[in-house]
């Protein structure tokens, strides 16, 4: 088993990924299992944390089908034991941004 997470240390990864992405909705952290590990929610968000958690870890099939938002699921780690699952506003402008949330992903040492 790997060494005990920070809870501060996953929020301030999360609130760096809010901060990079203007058109933030939500994000999770779940293990391979859909275990919620860390999430940031937005008040306007109608989907439930585990409807969440789900849709991180499934490859073929979406708990969340809404056509104004845009999901970016990551492994965050090489034995794949936890998913990032990102929920943003549909914008022209977000395609620019995935190149630093690929960095921020790869310098993060969570995980």
């Amino acid at each position: 088993m790997g060494d005990i997470l920070n809870q501060n240390e996953v929020n301030y990864f999360l609130y760096r990924i809010e901060k990079n992405f203007p058109n933030f909705v939500a994000g999770i952290i779940t293990d391979s299992h859909g275990f919620p590990v860390a999430s940031k929610i937005s008040k306007k968000l109608w989907i439930l944390e585990n409807t969440l958690a789900l849709s991180a870890i499934t490859k073929n099939r979406d708990f969340i089908e809404d056509s104004q938002l845009v999901k970016i699921k990551k492994d965050l780690d090489k034995s794949k034991n936890y998913r990032l699952l990102i929920l943003l506003e549909k914008s022209k402008d977000y395609k620019s941004r995935l190149k630093p949330l690929k960095s921020l992903i790869k310098s993060q040492d969570l995980f």
